[in-house]
């Protein structure tokens, strides 16, 4: 998704935009049999047993899910989202509850801006697994392309309740409250993201902004500062305009 630049009004268009204020995204796709990085399931522990049991060896049709599932990944890493879905959909004739399947689709259609079908997959993928906060989180940035900014609240607060150390799901949770105008809610947020990231620079050009709204232009300057110490691009232009009189 490409970002255009962002012009600095003589009022700033805070949070209404998608460009430098679209959500933090990840690049997570889970192979077969593995869990994504912002991934945290509660409860997951080793239950006790009398020892271990002979496995049984995994069956053909397990051995072709796993196959094509691979391959779909692999071509959605790829950006070949059109074919990545044809083999996760065969995959899926095999396993049509495996949650992992269920989201790597939903991934490929949120990076093709079908955004309904993306939330159709990651909604039955959170069916089978609660928990998963990668889900969650992608399923808020669904929602907030699509304007609704009250779900992409409930997805990032659900993801942030089961995974407290999760800055970009802080950081785009300001942003959906900056755009429900909940200034006050958007510094908090954006202060957690940068408590957990102290060089998350958009999360401090961000905060500035919500400042600058709750009439705090001594704070929103001094997070501007910082945020064109750490390389923001636009945070110079706020500088200029609003900073240096």
């Amino acid at each position: 998704m490409k970002k255009t630049a962002l012009l600095i009004l003589p009022l700033f268009l805070l949070f209404a935009c998608q460009t430098r204020q679209e959500p933090a995204k990840t690049e997570t796709i889970t192979k077969e049999g593995t869990k994504p990085e912002t991934m945290v399931v509660e409860g997951e522990k080793p239950l006790p047993g009398s020892g271990l049991k002979d496995a049984k060896p995994p069956s053909q049709e397990t051995k072709n899910t796993s196959t094509l599932a691979r391959r779909g990944v692999e071509l959605i890493q790829a950006e070949n989202y059109a074919e990545g879905i044809e083999y996760l959909n065969r995959a899926l004739e095999n396993e049509p509850q495996n949650a992992r399947i269920l989201f790597n689709r939903g991934f490929a259609y949120l990076n093709m801006k079908d955004y309904d079908k993306a939330l159709a997959d990651f909604n039955s993928s959170l069916v089978i697994n609660p928990s998963d906060t990668a889900v969650l989180y992608h399923s808020g940035l669904a929602r907030y392309y699509k304007g609704d900014f009250n779900g992409a609240f409930r997805d990032y607060s659900n993801a942030i309740s089961k995974s407290k150390h999760f800055p970009k799901a802080y950081f785009n949770r300001g942003l959906v409250r900056g755009q429900l105008k909940d200034y006050k809610g958007a510094v908090e947020d954006f202060t957690q993201a940068i408590s957990f990231d102290p060089n998350y620079s958009q999360a401090y050009y961000n905060r500035g902004l919500a400042n600058f709204y709750k009439k705090d232009t001594m704070n929103a300057c001094s997070d501007w500062n910082q945020a064109n110490r750490l390389g923001s691009p636009d945070a110079q232009k706020a500088i200029d305009i609003y900073c240096n009189k």
